[in-house]
């Protein structure tokens, strides 16, 4: 489905102008460090849903704890698979 690079490719891509060579980590805290607001992880949600067909994430599973980090997301989407 979708692992570290893709995750932050499609971050990148959304919130970054595409700079892939941004120092995104694996533990990089998306809010903290001011990469995207609370409005942008629900449109990454959305875009996970865009790039996974049958993926669906409900809103109240868009939360710091699911998706303030790669890390965090991908141990998310690991127990929705």
């Amino acid at each position: 489905m979708f692992d570290e690079t893709s995750l932050k490719n499609m971050i990148c891509d959304l919130f970054l102008d595409g700079d892939r060579e941004f120092p995104l980590g694996a533990d990089t805290a998306l809010l903290q460090e001011g990469i995207c607001d609370s409005m942008g992880l629900v449109r990454l949600a959305a875009a996970l849903e865009a790039a996974a067909p049958g993926l669906r994430i409900d809103d109240q599973d868009i939360t710091h704890d699911h998706f303030g980090s790669i890390r965090q997301m991908l141990a998310f989407l690991a127990g929705r698979a």
